[in-house]
C-alpha cells in the first residue's frame, strides 16, 4: 500500500545571500547527506521527500556569510570546505574553525539577529539553505529533520571545543598534531580517508587558527614529518603512524626539539637542517 500523498511545505523565497543558487533538492536529499539512512527504506518520511530546499554553490574565495549581516538561515555544507572567522576592527583575520560536508555554518547565530562570524569558500563549495523562519514548520512536518539538526548543532559545539583543546597546548607543533588529528576525524566522519587528504587551506589559515606565526607552521609539519609521524608533499599530507601521533597530541608543553620526547622513527634526522623535497614547497 503506497503512503499518502504529503503536500510539499511552501518555503519562504531565498533572500538569503548574494552567492548565486545553483538549483533545488529536497529535504531528504539533506537529511541523507547528513547521514540519516532510514530515509532509504521506501515511504519513510513522504514529506522530507516532497519538500524543496534551495542549493547554493560558492565559488573559492567567495564569502557566504558575512560578519555583521543579517542572520536569516542555516547552511549545510554538501561539498567542499569553508574557512569561518572573524575580523578584529585594526583588520585582522582570525581564523576559528574550518568546516566541510556535513556540517552545519552560522548555528552560532541561530538565536542571534546578526552574524559574529564570517565564512568564505576555501575551494568550489555547495550548501543547502534552510531560513531559520522555516525551521519551526520543518522540525513540525519532518521530526527526522530535527533530529538531525540537532547532531548538527552538537558537531558544531564539539568543534568549539576541540580549539579550546588545540589551543591548550603550549608547544607550537603539539598544537598542529592535534589540529590534524581533529582534521583527520571529521574527514573520516564524511567518509574519507582519515590517513591521507589535501589541505584545503594554507599555512597562513593554519597558523592564525593556531595562534602561532606561519613560519612557525612550516618549522612544526617539518619537526614532525622529520619524526616520521607525518608524511607532506606540499598541501598533501599523510599520517604515517596515527598511534604516534596521538601520544605526542597528549603532551601539553614538550615540543619534540627537547630531550626525552619519544616515539620517533627517524631520531637521528631530529636536527637537520635539510627539508624533504615536500616540505620545501610548505615551508618556502
Amino acid at each position: 500500500m503506497n503512503p499518502p500523498f504529503t503536500p510539499p511545505i511552501r518555503l519562504a523565497p531565498a533572500r538569503i545571500s548574494d552567492v548565486a543558487p545553483t538549483g533545488r533538492g529536497t529535504l531528504a536529499d539533506l537529511m541523507r547527506m547528513l547521514g540519516n539512512d532510514a530515509l532509504d527504506n521506501p515511504g519513510s518520511d513522504p514529506t522530507a521527500a516532497h519538500t524543496a530546499v534551495g542549493l547554493r554553490r560558492v565559488l573559492a574565495g567567495e564569502h557566504l556569510i558575512h560578519m555583521g549581516a543579517p542572520s536569516e538561515a542555516l547552511y549545510f555544507v554538501c561539498t567542499g570546505t569553508f574557512k569561518i572567522f572573524r575580523t578584529d576592527e585594526d583588520g585582522y583575520e582570525q581564523v576559528l574553525a574550518f568546516a566541510g560536508r556535513r556540517e552545519v555554518l552560522a548555528f552560532d547565530a541561530l538565536c542571534m539577529e546578526t552574524h559574529p562570524t564570517a565564512a568564505s569558500a576555501l575551494e568550489d563549495s555547495t550548501v543547502y539553505v534552510i531560513r531559520k523562519t522555516d525551521l519551526p514548520a520543518l522540525s513540525r512536518a519532518a521530526p527526522g529533520f530535527e533530529r538531525e539538526l540537532q547532531r548538527a548543532g552538537s558537531r558544531a559545539l564539539t568543534h568549539t571545543n576541540e580549539l579550546v583543546d588545540v589551543m591548550a597546548a603550549v608547544a607550537a607543533e603539539v598544537r598542529l598534531a592535534r589540529f590534524l588529528l581533529q582534521l583527520s576525524r571529521q574527514l573520516a566522519a564524511s567518509g574519507q580517508s582519515p590517513r591521507r587528504f589535501h589541505l584545503r587551506m594554507g599555512r597562513r589559515d593554519i597558523a592564525s587558527m593556531l595562534g602561532v606565526a606561519h613560519e612557525t607552521v612550516s618549522r612544526s609539519f617539518t619537526s614532525l614529518a622529520m619524526t616520521g609521524l607525518i608524511h607532506v608533499n606540499d598541501r598533501d599530507v599523510e599520517i604515517l603512524d596515527m598511534d604516534g601521533l596521538k601520544t605526542y597530541s597528549r603532551s601539553t608543553r614538550r615540543s619534540l626539539d627537547e630531550p626525552g620526547v619519544s616515539g620517533t622513527r627517524h631520531p637521528s634526522q631530529r636536527h637537520s637542517t635539510c627539508k624533504p623535497p615536500g616540505l620545501r614547497q610548505l615551508a618556502a
